[in-house]
């Protein structure tokens, strides 16, 4: 498997990029020496991190490892797969009844879907499918959400632990005013932990809260695609219409034509998922 395949391109483009213009525009001036600096580092990421465990339980922020290990991974939560997926799984239901699926929900590539197809299976009323996997879809926000306010949280202090860095800074320079020798020392600490807050803030932080935001939208989104098309195979209601209901979610550029979507899907063909089950947080 490729590295594009394992790891989202973009981000990878984005935060190279990002870093890379900043040290050929420092290297222009001059050293980029002159903004290394421990001290600096140490007050914003250190106070930064300090303050998050103050606000926020251990436990949420030693999560957020996978999560951010999740933010580099492509988004393969494409609802046109799952709508022809789940076509063919209702016109096996209208034909053959639940036996049709039962050796079909342990391996649709989605958990969403999985438990679905379970409930039907296992012969759930309408609006029990439709409550539990509302309530799935509820869960799965406020976990999300908790992550990232947590991220927003860091990317807050850092520009405010960088100001705080100048202040230290300065009184440190004001106070060796008689000795030249200190004064640069001082200075350094002033100007670069308000450039580190500053780039740590709007380079990591801030982006990967809406990365992460975003990927929340796309995953609510395909849940709520596969809830309408569980009902539908539910109620056993036509292929075009469960399709229509299933395309009413996605925009014009993204929906499909029933007519044209393939006799059998990949999924059920290969009998392996189109894409990894939706990360918990």
């Amino acid at each position: 498997m490729g590295l594009t395949k394992q790891y989202d391109f973009g981000t990878f483009l984005g935060a190279i990029a990002g870093v890379a213009l900043i040290v050929i525009a420092i290297m222009q001036g001059g050293s980029i020496g002159i903004f290394l600096s421990l001290s600096s580092l140490m007050i914003v990421i250190g106070g930064s991190l300090s303050t998050t465990f103050i606000a926020f339980h251990y436990s949420k922020i030693f999560v957020l490892i996978p999560v951010i290990v999740h933010a580099f991974k492509p988004d393969n939560h494409h609802p046109l797969e799952y709508i022809n997926l789940i076509i063919e799984l209702l016109k096996k239901y209208r034909k053959d009844g639940r036996k049709a699926l039962e050796n079909h929900h342990e391996f649709l590539g989605n958990r969403f879907l999985e438990q679905g197809i379970r409930m039907i299976v296992d012969d759930y009323k309408v609006e029990e499918i439709n409550d539990l996997l509302a309530k799935s879809i509820t869960a799965i926000k406020e976990r999300h959400t908790q992550g990232q306010s947590i991220i927003r949280f860091m990317g807050a202090q850092a520009p405010i632990f960088g100001m705080m860095g100048t202040l230290i800074g300065l009184i440190q320079m004001m106070e060796n005013l008689s000795d030249p020798s200190k004064i640069g020392p001082g200075l350094a600490v002033a100007l670069n932990t308000t450039f580190y807050g500053i780039l740590l803030s709007n380079l990591v932080f801030n982006p990967l809260a809406v990365k992460l935001s975003t990927r929340t939208d796309s995953e609510t989104h395909l849940i709520k695609v596969i809830q309408s098309g569980i009902v539908g195979i539910k109620k056993k209601s036509h292929h075009i219409l469960v399709s229509e209901q299933m395309n009413a979610y996605l925009s014009t550029l993204e929906q499909t034509d029933t007519d044209v979507m393939p006799t059998q899907s990949p999924i059920i063909k290969k009998k392996k998922a189109i894409s990894p089950s939706l990360i918990q947080w």
